[in-house]
């Protein structure tokens, strides 16, 4: 919606403090006049307004249905809009401000300092953008409630392109140390599934072992460097949670122990079960859903090693640390940590692809580079977007 007659490539635009009525909230005010915009819009009015909203709400959970543009004898555009996933319809109009009061049907006192104020606005260059919303009636009856106003003032800079909505931030989330011990983790826990499973099937065992009698020893050799491995790893995974630089690794970034994660905990899990992202909490790192899931498979990841431990005190009862162990043995009875260690196994591969789907999920729905942070380190943050953990 022009506003100015400056040229566009000239114009910077200055939005001054919204003048909400009856009430109203500012973020509301500024939310309806940036959805009040044609889709597509590059008026720089238009796109100062989506600017400043989007630093304040997700725009994307938004949707224009309709658009009336501008006439120049009512002096107003009218917008259908709706929330992404809803079927409830508001109607917004933007435009002068005596136009919109007209629209309302305002009263004489609202009329009054509306206009008085705007016109004290203009003093000092700013021109008045009024705003309204109503429900959609049948036949156009609709009840027109006058939200406020926004003063605008254009001075001839050119706008820079950061102040444009849709630009992304690279935030460092990941460093390095981390992903070569995410990646070699993989590595590990499938080399010890497959060496696991092979030790564990007969099928598998007799039928190579003729004329090749180490099979197993080797078998046996490869799932237990493995381990010792897999255990170097969790040491060094638990010292970054309380040494590491970034603070999207330490500790309390894998526990929701913040009243703000708690709440947001259930609206985190009904947007993964029901496909609802009305409005999504986001998070730069992990979202508590992930705190919770991460935080349980690395105690998961625990418990197999420990098992593992236990049944590898068998054959070393004395060894220096995996005499600590052999007593387990005595009270759980071998064969149900046998049993044990193999359940973990299986929790590992249900989690594994479980894991590589919701990544690939996030990362189709949100289009922040969350899945492709693990291998490059960043990702990708829209602004304006509030992040719980930014």
């Amino acid at each position: 919606m022009k506003i100015f007659d400056i040229p566009e490539d000239e114009i910077r635009i200055e939005l001054g403090d919204p003048a909400p009525f009856d009430g109203g909230k500012r973020r509301e005010l500024m939310l309806a006049a940036a959805l009040g915009a044609p889709v597509g819009t590059r008026d720089p009015v238009d796109l100062a307004l989506l600017s400043a909203a989007s630093r304040k709400e997700d725009l994307r959970h938004f949707e224009q249905t309709a658009f009336t543009p501008l006439e120049p004898r009512l002096a107003r555009s009218i917008a259908r809009v709706r929330r992404v996933g809803t079927e409830e319809e508001e109607l917004i109009a933007r435009g002068e401000v005596d136009a919109i009061l007209y629209l309302c049907r305002a009263d004489e006192a609202t009329r009054f300092r509306a206009e008085l104020q705007a016109e004290m606005r203009m003093t000092r260059g700013y021109r008045a953008l009024g705003i309204a919303k109503a429900k959609p009636e049948p036949k156009g009856n609709e009840s027109w409630t006058f939200m406020g106003y926004i003063p605008v003032r254009a001075t001839r800079h050119k706008s820079t392109h950061s102040e444009e909505p849709a630009d992304f931030n690279y935030v460092t989330v990941w460093d390095w140390q981390l992903r070569v011990l995410h990646w070699l983790s993989v590595f590990l826990i499938l080399v010890l599934s497959l060496t696991g499973l092979l030790m564990g099937s007969s099928r598998f065992i007799y039928g190579v072992t003729e004329g090749y009698s180490n099979y197993l020893s080797w078998l046996r050799l490869t799932h237990f460097v493995a381990g010792w491995f897999l255990l170097c790893a969790a040491i060094l995974r638990i010292a970054g949670l309380f040494l590491a630089s970034n603070r999207f690794q330490r500790w309390y970034a894998l526990f929701p122990v913040k009243k703000r994660d708690l709440n947001n905990l259930v609206q985190v899990v009904q947007n993964y079960l029901f496909c609802r992202f009305e409005r999504p909490p986001h998070y730069i790192g992990h979202n508590p859903l992930q705190q919770i899931a991460y935080t349980a498979i690395f105690g998961v990841g625990l418990a197999a090693l420990f098992t593992g431990f236990a049944l590898y005190a068998l054959y070393a009862p004395d060894h220096w640390l995996l005499r600590y162990f052999v007593w387990f043995d005595d009270l759980f009875g071998v064969q149900y940590l046998r049993l044990a260690h193999q359940l973990i196994m299986w929790i590992f591969l249900a989690f594994i692809p479980i894991h590589v789907y919701l990544s690939i999920r996030a990362d189709t729905v949100e289009r922040e580079g969350a899945l492709s942070s693990i291998v490059s380190g960043g990702r990708w943050c829209r602004k304006g977007t509030k992040f719980e953990d930014g």
